[in-house]
């Protein structure tokens, strides 16, 4: 005689139902853990682009620093900048800060005219620059106006300082913080 025995069927569904659910929260698991993770050497390009939206050619100049433990020294992976270059309305420079991993922690000083220089568009008096920092696919956008004039106190030049933290795959995020510089922090 053959029995029909269907009560041990259902606790083996169960037992099957209840590994596939492990499975694939372990599979969730490591899916989201790989997505957060940051190695040590995962680098991410920095570009910034500065753009004359004043109502003539002016004058312009950046000066970038790695700020990175302590202390202040210019970029050594890209263009540091700290020297005046002229723009005409409307035109753009991009300028390569090279790549930079997480924790790398750098300050961008601005500013709009050259003190040097006789007319007063030139010398950056209503003039407007946009300074547009990229960092992987994210940016971040100000603007500065001038006049700049490193002999005096204030020296119209804009300070900004960032941090890359991290956070794996793309974009990076990063941190920003904006101050008028009231003395001249380009020594």
């Amino acid at each position: 005689m053959i029995m029909k025995d269907r009560g041990g069927q259902g606790g083996a569904e169960y037992i099957l139902l209840f590994a596939a659910i492990i499975i694939i929260a372990v599979a969730a698991l490591y899916i989201y853990s790989s997505y957060f993770k940051v190695s040590g050497n995962e680098t991410v390009e920095v570009k910034l682009t500065i753009t004359n939206i004043g109502p003539s050619k002016s004058v312009f100049i950046y000066e970038a620093n790695n700020t990175t433990g302590g202390g202040s020294r210019h970029i050594i992976s890209g263009d540091p900048g700290n020297y005046f270059f002229l723009l005409q309305p409307g035109s753009s420079r991009t300028f390569n800060l090279g790549r930079m991993s997480a924790g790398t922690s750098f300050t961008i000083e601005g500013g709009v005219g050259d003190p040097r220089r006789g007319a007063d568009d030139l010398k950056g008096i209503g003039q407007v620059g946009r300074w547009t920092l990229s960092i992987g696919n994210q940016t971040y956008s100000w603007t500065i106006r001038g006049p700049f004039d490193y002999r005096k106190n204030p020296t119209g030049s804009v300070l900004m300082s960032f941090s890359i933290a991290g956070g794996g795959g793309s974009p990076f995020r990063f941190t920003a913080d904006q101050a008028q510089v009231r003395g001249n922090v380009s020594r």
